[in-house]
């Protein structure tokens, strides 16, 4: 007889945005759940599982469980995996709520959650302060900022908003109207589609919370805005005159996604909605020189939210790159083999099984490409692409 699963729920945000509030309101009104909730801060005293005892008026503490001096999604991975089957094994309760620190990124976390012996990752649920997104999206205003405390936060709200399941716009009562519809714009471009629940001080329904069966990972991963808009290929036709094909292998720690993907000319190369809230795709088959594109990250423009995709270099044309960007960090990182530097042999029985592959492969470079999606706000799309196409080799 197969063992019961005990389900999980991941609850993130930036630091501030009402996570703590939003879990007492759970624990408060758990109909009929037994919760024990792990929590994490990054200082030696973990002041959150003292916030959630106080406030949601818990005086048997032993369902809380502190993780300190580190974070869950690096350091305390063990840990992490560690108590929650101990919290599995003791049988005292049916459901596991774990509060990640402010300045945790989801994935990561999710990753290893879903290691957990007899555990169930049901829902990631995100927290979005909208008076901080005004600011640091819609508005622009804060990035311009040069702080250096500040450098990574447009960072991880754009991961903590791109991958969960249920997102939850906390303080809608310190925005205007208006300002909130750029809120859910911004929100939509980095992340179509999420389940979105408006509140202002951190009311959910529990039901919307636990039990709700809402996560999968792979389908969490390919929902983000720049995945669905590369899958959907809104290419210019003014762009190129070839078409292609990707093949390659994502791999996100011990996570591994494949991506085929038959590639059409379309003529709307671009969107934008009433905000200036827009995306559209880089696509060439040229490679990258290492150095330009460096030097052009140094400025990169302040209001794109989010850029990512594939891409190569011109002094490593066997390796596919994945290029992120996201508020002002910029990263790249490989992601596998092209298979046009595949042998011969392989290569072969991966076109004789893939016609489409086949039948869109470029002669010269075969299934290399760069290919960006491109999220901001107000975005010159022509200058852009002529910044990139600055950095193409020679």
């Amino acid at each position: 007889m197969a063992k019961k699963t005990t389900p999980m729920a991941l609850l993130c945000g930036y630091l501030g945005a009402g996570k703590t509030t939003l879990l007492n309101n759970v624990l408060t009104n758990q109909k009929g759940y037994k919760v024990a909730v792990i929590v994490n801060d990054i200082g030696e005293v973990n002041v959150d599982a003292k916030l959630i005892a106080d406030g949601a008026k818990i005086t048997d503490t032993s369902s809380i469980v502190p993780l300190t001096n580190g974070c869950i999604c690096c350091t305390l991975k063990t840990d992490l995996v560690n108590n929650i089957e101990n919290i599995i094994r003791s049988g005292n309760y049916d459901y596991i709520l774990i509060e990640a620190s402010g300045v945790c990124e989801p994935m990561p976390i999710a990753q290893s959650l879903e290691q957990v012996s007899n555990g169930k990752l049901d829902n990631v649920i995100g927290v979005v302060d909208a008076a901080r997104l005004v600011d640091e999206f819609a508005s622009g205003e804060n990035l311009l900022k040069k702080d250096i405390g500040e450098e990574d936060i447009e960072s991880l709200l754009v991961q903590q908003i791109e991958f969960c399941s249920t997102l939850v716009i906390n303080k809608k009562d310190l925005v205007t109207e208006e300002q909130f519809k750029k809120v859910r714009a911004v929100i939509n471009a980095i992340h179509p589609g999420v389940k979105i629940i408006e509140t202002s001080r951190g009311e959910v329904p529990v039901e919307d919370m636990l039990a709700t069966g809402s996560f999968d990972f792979e389908t969490v991963y390919a929902s983000a805005g720049w995945c669905k808009h590369l899958e959907e290929d809104e290419i210019d036709n003014d762009e190129h005159e070839d078409h292609e094909h990707e093949r390659h292998h994502h791999e996100h720690e011990d996570h591994e996604h494949e991506g085929h993907h038959h590639h059409e000319h379309r003529h709307e190369g671009e969107s934008e909605d009433e905000y200036g809230i827009g995306t559209f795709i880089y696509y060439r088959r040229i490679p990258f020189d290492r150095q330009k594109l460096d030097s052009f990250a140094s400025r990169w423009p302040r209001n794109i939210i989010r850029c990512k995709g594939l891409m190569w270099f011109a002094d490593e044309p066997e390796m596919a790159w994945v290029f992120e960007t996201s508020g002002r960090q910029i990263q790249a990182g490989y992601s596998g083999q092209w298979i046009a530097a595949c042998p011969p042999a392989e290569q072969k029985k991966i076109l004789a099984e893939n016609p489409k592959i086949k039948e869109e492969w470029d002669n010269k470079v075969g299934d290399r490409m760069i290919k960006l999606c491109v999220i901001g706000q107000n975005l010159d799309k022509k200058a852009i692409s002529a910044e990139l196409d600055k950095c193409l080799a020679d």
